[in-house]
């Protein structure tokens, strides 16, 4: 950092009184998060909170200053964090989290004591099945236990629908359907997805939510389409409590989805983001072009990918979901 720099952040600090140290500044952005309802960002910012507090408490200055921060002391948090044996991609996680909090307080970037930081994702290892795992887990009859009957619909609900993420699952709708068609929109990048219903997709909706049905009066006809389909979501939860609710069944299926990869001695370990890896995979596999996987995901893509798909008929997605999920 330098030295005239420090100097104006000194001089400003004190002139607003406002020495803040670094871990109220990042408390507060958990704060903003939430007050924004943005839970997921809040949640993340607040797992960083708790690292970077172990950390401070192992150093000379548990309390720290936002205007402290230099390359010294992010090298030395990277280095306790190396020292826990956090893989790579996690220490990225933090370390991405915790400069956009530094930065919601200094917006200058010409002096940015995160430069010489590598914050980005390393390629981890491939997360898919092939169909034979796939059919064996379309196949498992949970063993008498409703929770893993659920699991196992869930999971595959996901690989019908063209690798929904199960944020999107949790919050499905019955109004969100219409003409055995979803339309929603990715929580994680707002990007508008439709996903046309294959028939194993419907079946699985009818077990837990029977979509055509409805009552005479027309409130309890719109109190319908306001259902979530899965119950992963209590149906009168504010959106704190759904986020919370979402985060709960998230941990659950994972939990459960270990159970079921286990007693069917499968080599990978289940989790919700197998099923999405899985369709992107065999999409793959079968020919279907990367243009079409990066729409039916709901990816944010290159302009140059974008016009492509703006053209594109949803017969021509519904063909190749199709495709990829006959098993």
């Amino acid at each position: 950092m330098g030295i005239i720099t420090l100097l104006v952040r000194r001089v400003a600090s004190a002139v607003h009184k406002d020495k803040k140290t670094l871990v109220e500044w990042n408390k507060e952005c958990v704060a903003h998060k939430q007050q924004d309802g943005s839970y997921g960002m809040a949640q993340k910012y607040q797992s960083t909170c708790s690292k970077l507090g172990k950390y401070l408490s192992t150093t000379s200055k548990p309390n720290l200053k936002v205007e402290e921060v230099n390359n010294e002391f992010i090298e030395g948090f990277v280095e306790f964090m190396k020292d826990e044996g956090l893989a790579e991609n996690t220490i990225h996680f933090y370390l991405r989290n915790l400069s956009a909090m530094y930065h919601l307080q200094y917006k200058d970037y010409t002096d940015n004591p995160f430069n010489h930081v590598n914050m980005r994702a390393c390629p981890t290892r491939k997360r898919a099945l092939d169909k034979q795992a796939m059919q064996s887990i379309k196949d498992f009859d949970g063993k008498g236990q409703k929770s893993l009957a659920l699991a196992r619909d869930l999971f595959m609900f996901s690989f019908y629908t063209q690798g929904m993420p199960f944020v999107d699952i949790a919050y499905l709708k019955a109004g969100d359907i219409e003409n055995g068609t979803i339309r929603y929109k990715r929580h994680k990048t707002s990007q508008p997805v439709t996903v046309t219903l294959v028939p194993e997709a419907k079946e699985i909706i009818r077990r837990y939510c029977d979509i055509n049905k409805g009552k005479d009066n027309k409130a309890d006809k719109e109190k319908t389409k306001d259902y979530y389909i899965f119950g992963i979501i209590n149906n009168s939860a504010d959106s704190t409590k759904a986020y919370r609710q979402y985060r709960s069944g998230l941990a659950t299926q994972n939990r459960r989805l270990k159970k079921i990869g286990k007693m069917l001695g499968l080599d990978l370990p289940l989790t919700t983001y197998i099923a999405r890896h899985t369709w992107a995979t065999l999409a793959q596999n079968n020919g279907v072009p990367t243009a079409v996987i990066s729409r039916s995901l709901g990816h944010t893509s290159e302009t140059t990918t974008r016009i492509y798909l703006g053209s594109m008929d949803t017969k021509v997605l519904a063909k190749y979901n199709r495709l990829t999920t006959r098993l």
